[in-house]
C-alpha cells in the first residue's frame, strides 16, 4: 500500500489489486469489477455531515450513545495508525485486534506511543 492524496472528505486506499476512494458517504472502486469487496449502504437522506453533527448534539442533551460511538472512533483511528506505521517500517504488520498488539514484533511498540509532557502521563504499553 502507498500513501496518496485522497478526497477532501474521505480517504483513498491503494492496494495491489486496485483502489477504493471514499468521499462524503460515496465510494468508487478501480477497477470496477472489484465492487464485490464492498456492500453499498442504503441511500442516506439528508446531508451526512449535518446529520452526524446533529446526532452528536442530540446525544449530548439526551446522554444517549451517538451513532459514531467512542469504540467506533477508536477502531477507525487504529486502522489509520496501523497503515501509517506499516508505511514507516516498510513491512507487513501482524495485528491482533482483540489484544490490540502486534504479533511477533515487540520492537514496533515504540511507534505506538511517544513521550508526554509532565504531568500528562499514560501507562506504558507492553
Amino acid at each position: 500500500m502507498q500513501l496518496a492524496n485522497g478526497p477532501g472528505g474521505g480517504a483513498l486506499f491503494i492496494g495491489e489489486r486496485g483502489k477504493i476512494s471514499i468521499d462524503h458517504g460515496k465510494f468508487t472502486v478501480d477497477p470496477l469489477e472489484r465492487t464485490d469487496v464492498l456492500k453499498p449502504q442504503a441511500e442516506i437522506q439528508g446531508e451526512p455531515t449535518k446529520m452526524h453533527l446533529q446526532n452528536w448534539i442530540d446525544c449530548i442533551k439526551t446522554r444517549e450513545r451517538p451513532v459514531a460511538d467512542v469504540k467506533i472512533g477508536h477502531r477507525s483511528a487504529t486502522v489509520g495508525h496501523l497503515g501509517i506505521i506499516a508505511c514507516w517500517v516498510g513491512l507487513p504488520l501482524k495485528w491482533d485486534p482483540v489484544r490490540e498488539e502486534f504479533v511477533d514484533d515487540a520492537n514496533i511498540y515504540a511507534l505506538l506511543q511517544r513521550e508526554h509532557r509532565s504531568p500528562y502521563e499514560l501507562p506504558k504499553l507492553a
